[in-house]
């Protein structure tokens, strides 16, 4: 088993932490600009690295590595949805609520979860799921089929607003709004966003491939600031950037040119720091950024941490330097929470993210 890298597990921190800010800011700022046109992004760009790092695709049948990744993913996918499930219907049931809405809530997020749309944040892991099993097969796919996809995949997240029109009320294949029809929806979107993801996991496979020759610090650090000004610089232009919902911004061509420059950068800068700094903190957060995805939103932390620092404390409601610096608190309060909760499922049920004994913890 090849040693992990520490730079990338704290990309995968940096992303987590992005994410995790960003469910907490309610206000169109120019720092959730930055952190949206590559947040989600980099951990694709991540995954696409350490497929080439450990020769994953290469070297595994489909069976075998298929198996990996449900271990590694479905489980996790399954049990948290379950929680998620349940703890969402409870709280409902709790606030005294009709128990017509109780089941309303109770089927909702069970069709979420079946369909793969997932339960608020862990829409995430079907997406890396499918986008990893396209890539396996891409990978395995003749020159012509690559490079075709390397073209056509941009255009995944457009496929959806396709799909979608064509069963919408008119479209060619007209459903109505109901169970069957939001169900096609929650589908296909998690496909054509599979396929967009597999696409981000490509570029970061063949980037690792000439980036793993770059053994001049100061070239990653002179290159990593340029891509990473750039991005501040563009990230500002196509605002609106939303990967969950499907949106590309303004400019939808940027979307992807931040996605790559944004993540490549961030990654240069990391891996220059990791040389002279301890990087734990990201570090941290990156091997268990699975988790954090899967508890933070689901099971309320990070409801639980807005809502309690709002009722002591102050929260402008305008954008602006101290809003940001509050929701940097809440993010806080958020972390030392998730801490907790990550160091009793690590230590006490780490099946729960598909390992058969307990992981190392601590920062």
């Amino acid at each position: 088993m090849k040693e992990r890298i520490t730079y990338v597990d704290s990309a995968k921190g940096l992303s987590i932490l992005m994410i995790a800010l960003g469910h907490i800011t309610k206000l169109a700022n120019p720092v959730d600009n930055w952190m949206s046109s590559f947040k989600v992004s980099i951990f694709y760009i991540i995954s696409g690295f350490l497929m080439c790092y450990t020769g994953s695709v290469r070297k595994r049948s489909f069976g075998e590595f298929t198996t990996k990744i449900l271990k590694n993913l479905g489980i996790p996918y399954l049990a948290f949805s379950i929680m998620g499930i349940f703890f969402k219907t409870i709280c409902i049931s709790l606030k005294h609520k009709p128990s017509d809405l109780v089941f309303e809530t109770f089927e909702r997020y069970l069709y979420d979860s079946l369909f793969l749309k997932g339960v608020n944040s862990m829409w995430f892991i079907p997406t890396l799921f499918i986008g990893e099993i396209i890539f396996y097969w891409i990978k395995r796919s003749p020159k012509l089929v690559k490079l075709l996809y390397a073209a056509a995949g941009v255009f995944a997240i457009k496929l959806s607003d396709i799909i979608n029109t064509a069963f919408s009320p008119g479209g060619i294949f007209e459903l109505q709004p109901g169970d069957l029809y939001d169900n096609i929806i929650r589908l296909s979107n998690a496909v054509c966003k599979g396929f967009s993801a597999a696409w981000f996991l490509g570029a970061g496979y063949i980037i690792y491939l000439y980036y793993r020759k770059i053994k001049d610090q100061r070239v990653k650090l002179v290159t990593g600031v340029i891509l990473s000004a750039a991005n501040l610089v563009l990230s500002q232009i196509n605002t609106g950037v939303d990967f969950n919902q499907m949106d590309e911004g303004k400019y939808p061509y940027m979307f992807y040119i931040c996605g790559i420059i944004g993540s490549v950068g961030a990654i240069m800068l990391l891996d220059v720091l990791s040389s002279y700094i301890n990087l734990s903190f990201f570090d941290y957060w990156g091997k268990n950024s699975l988790i954090m995805m899967c508890t933070h939103t689901v099971l309320g932390v990070r409801t639980v941490a807005y809502e309690g620092w709002s009722k002591v404390a102050f929260i402008p409601e305008t954008a602006g330097l101290g809003y940001i610096c509050a929701c940097l608190v809440v993010l806080a309060i958020l972390l030392m929470i998730e801490y907790s909760m990550t160091e009793i499922i690590n230590t006490y049920l780490p099946f729960l993210t598909g390992k058969s004994r307990p992981a190392k913890t601590g920062l």
